[in-house]
């Protein structure tokens, strides 16, 4: 059986002069039910697209996480995973946008 400890989902959109036009971070396995960060979309929205503002929708994404301990892992251990997985899932969708691969792409 193949369980999640933690995930992460983004979208990812610039504007003509290269901004984040939108964004949505979606994150599963971390609160009884998938949520949707908005503050994570507040700190992306307006910014230039790199580490900072990543950095900044990780922390939102940490924050809005609501996990328990068990068995797979602990509650302290998938917030820590709620905010590197959004930075990694940001830094791929603009690695797509820019026309790369996605880091760990096997094709």
């Amino acid at each position: 059986m193949d369980i999640a400890v933690a995930s992460a989902g983004v979208f990812l959109a610039l504007d003509a002069a290269g901004r984040i036009a939108d964004a949505r971070v979606a994150l599963g396995a971390v609160a009884p039910t998938p949520i949707l960060v908005p503050a994570a979309r507040e700190a992306l929205v307006g910014r230039e697209p790199g580490a900072e503002a990543f950095e900044a929708a990780g922390e939102a994404a940490r924050a809005a996480a609501r996990p328990i301990d068990d068995m797979r892992g602990s509650a302290a251990q998938r917030r820590h995973l709620s905010r590197v997985l959004t930075v990694r899932a940001l830094e791929n969708a603009l690695r797509r946008i820019r026309g790369g691969q996605p880091a760990g792409a096997t094709h």
